[in-house]
């Protein structure tokens, strides 16, 4: 955007989140060793936080946790749920209740069998308010859960209980077709109630503290350590699955120095800066990996300057985000046309992408409406760091506020609710009745209904740009160089998240 005269000023606050830990997998210099000893080496670009389910905040630790442990679902390529733990699922016709089968060969490494009150344990311990935990509102569907979190109901109220060993009945306040989605995530993973008694608060804050029910177990990592191994776990119920023998892991801060690595075949793959991704856009080697994260101007509504909607307009029309994408950010990430990014949804009817459906309108719309040029507008940039912007933000002391946001999981509701009236998350406090009407309606009256739903969800997103509630600016992604050899990684197509349970060298 270009600066033109002194008239008007907007101070833009700038807070940029970077969430997901760069990583690197390097095979031994021994092409065949590395095959017939299947062990990789891989990096991370900040240490392990936590393993405690209530505790993991970070990417790089839900990232380590979910090698480790193992929820009821996971999610494939495609972000959909698949069978993991849950043997068996069925949802009542009102979709608001649920009866899990677990495998009855799930087992702890420390020799006790996974069943279904260790679900029932681990989700009440995360909603207790004295866990502190920072992820209670990814149980908001389940019944009494929110005023658990708020301290109002105990525990035991929470709508999930064991029928049997290895039978889970939950019961949600209202229903959510995204719910199995929403149970794949590390949050909902399980504990084993003796081992956190025996290790009490030092639970999850070392690999001899922590226990384990995933393809791999952890040594190596003391706590505060910058270095440690995954190695396969002989008692996973499905280890016949698993190839890999040992991943060993190692914090490398400098993209640059993992570059160089890289480029003297020390390493096998690398994460890349946007001018590396540049040097090796022709490079076979060369993968573009989502991030499930979208680049956003946020506008306070209650300021007068930014409440006026024509120039949240203009400012939209002014952002060239093809020029964004590729010469500034060049890392891969593709230009936003709407609030949501690629691979949330896809049209019931005819397979589109959402992102596609609910721009159609919108760009009609911008190319007929404001597109003045910006006189009289100076826009004034202020760099802080993201916990000063958030504050900053959430006290309104800002106009428009350049960031970011992370969903959960593929779904648009999970981009769309921050717009909600009644949501925290709406810093910007934008308000809009049909915008709050078609949410209701997609999470209430046809919750369950497909296509109407989907429907629902698109009608948010148009009014929502068309109101220019936030200009979206950029769908991240990241850059990555991988060795061919390094086979069976399974890299979510939504947040590009790379699973290793089947990886192996070839």
């Amino acid at each position: 955007m270009s600066m033109i005269n002194k008239k008007t000023t907007i101070a833009a606050i700038c807070g940029i989140v970077l969430i997901g830990g760069a990583f690197a997998i390097k095979a031994h210099s021994d092409a065949t060793k590395a095959a017939t000893a299947q062990d990789i080496d891989l990096y991370e670009t900040s240490p392990i936080t936590s393993l405690d389910t209530a505790k993991v905040t970070d990417s790089v630790s839900a990232n380590q946790l979910s090698q480790v442990g193992e929820g009821l679902y996971r999610l494939n390529a495609d972000s959909q749920p698949v069978n993991a733990l849950a043997k068996k699922t069925t949802i009542s016709q009102d979709g608001k209740h649920y009866t899990i089968d677990l495998h009855r060969n799930g087992k702890w490494s420390n020799g006790h069998a996974v069943t279904a009150q260790d679900f029932v344990y681990s989700w009440r311990r995360t909603l207790n308010p004295q866990s502190k935990s920072e992820f209670t509102y990814q149980f908001a569907n389940i019944q009494n859960a929110t005023a658990i979190a708020a301290g109002k109901l105990s525990p035991t109220k929470l709508g999930v209980r064991a029928s049997g060993k290895y039978q889970l009945k939950v019961t949600l306040s209202k229903p959510a077709s995204y719910f199995k989605r929403m149970m794949a995530s590390t949050t909902y993973y399980p504990l084993d109630l003796a081992a956190v008694q025996k290790y009490g608060k030092k639970y999850g804050t070392s690999a001899k503290t922590t226990v384990y029910n995933g393809p791999y177990t952890m040594t190596k990592w003391n706590g505060t350590s910058e270095t440690w191994t995954l190695a396969k776990n002989p008692d996973y119920r499905d280890k016949r699955a698993i190839k890999l023998q040992h991943l060993n892991y190692q914090v490398i801060k400098s993209t640059s120095t993992a570059y160089n690595l890289y480029q003297a075949k020390k390493l096998a793959a690398v994460t890349l800066s946007g001018e590396q991704t540049r040097q090796n856009k022709h490079n076979s080697d060369l993968k573009t990996i989502a991030s499930g994260r979208i680049g956003f101007i946020q506008y306070n509504e209650k300021n007068p300057l930014t409440a006026n909607k024509n120039l949240r307009t203009a400012i939209s029309l002014s952002v060239n985000r093809e020029q964004l994408a590729k010469h500034v950010l060049q890392n891969g990430s593709t230009p936003a046309t709407t609030f949501a990014v690629k691979h949330m949804a896809k049209n019931p009817r005819t397979g589109s992408d959402f992102t596609k459906d609910a721009t159609k309108p919108i760009a009609e719309y911008l190319q007929t409406t404001v597109s003045k040029n910006l006189k009289g507008l100076t826009i004034n940039v202020k760099s802080v760091p993201f916990p000063s912007m958030l504050s900053a933000v959430s006290k309104g002391n800002f106009e428009a506020n350049l960031t970011s946001w992370s969903m959960d999981f593929a779904d648009p509701i999970q981009s769309l609710q921050i717009l909600e009236s009644t949501n925290n998350s709406n810093m910007g406090h934008y308000k809009s009745a049909a915008y709050d009407q078609a949410l209701n309606t997609a999470e209430g009256a046809d919750a369950l209904t497909t296509a109407a739903r989907y429907h629902d969800l698109v009608t948010a997103a148009q009014t929502a740009m068309t109101d220019q509630a936030v200009t979206p600016l950029y769908d991240a992604r990241t850059s990555e160089l991988v060795n061919p050899k390094i086979k069976g990684v399974v890299y979510n197509k939504f947040n590009g998240q790379a699973d290793y349970r089947t990886a192996y060298v070839k």
